[in-house]
């Protein structure tokens, strides 16, 4: 047996990653590599640059600015997905093969949960799109469907 969960219709907010001040043990998505870098590069992106110690300095206010895009609707992804959600195999064993044993049935069973997701929206980057903590709209537990395959 094969179920599937496919959700669809709502929006989810991305983690919001960027900040004004960052340390050797954060860990960087990978959307930095397209970051501001040098006077022109607003053409090209929209993603803040990695603040230096001389702009915290000089801007007391820098946190607010990062936290601002962090909440943006650029920071917005569609939450619509299809997760491969649980398989499971059975088999019952011959009883010829088990009558010697004094049992009466005797089967195997494989079973698997929550396996990978087949489509998300690019933009999460790995985010679950089913962690609901940042679901934006609707609650997606309106227009969520369950599917088994025999």
């Amino acid at each position: 047996m094969c179920l599937s969960l496919i959700l669809f219709g709502n929006v989810i907010r991305l983690d919001p990653v960027f900040s004004n001040q960052y340390t050797d043990l954060d860990a960087m998505p990978k959307e930095f590599k397209n970051r501001w870098m040098r006077p022109g590069d607003e053409h090209r992106t929209n993603i803040p640059v990695i603040a230096d110690k001389y702009m915290n300095v000089n801007d007391s206010y820098l946190s607010r600015a990062y936290n601002a895009y962090n909440y943006s609707s650029d920071r917005i992804a569609k939450g619509d997905f299809i997760r491969l959600k649980e398989v499971s195999l059975s088999y019952d064993l011959p009883k010829k093969w088990i009558e010697p044993l004094k049992i009466s049935n005797l089967g195997l069973k494989l079973q698997a949960t929550n396996l990978f997701l087949l489509y998300a929206d690019d933009k999460l980057n790995g985010q679950d799109p089913e962690f609901l903590t940042q679901v934006v709209w609707p609650f997606p537990w309106l227009n969520s469907s369950l599917l088994p395959f025999a």
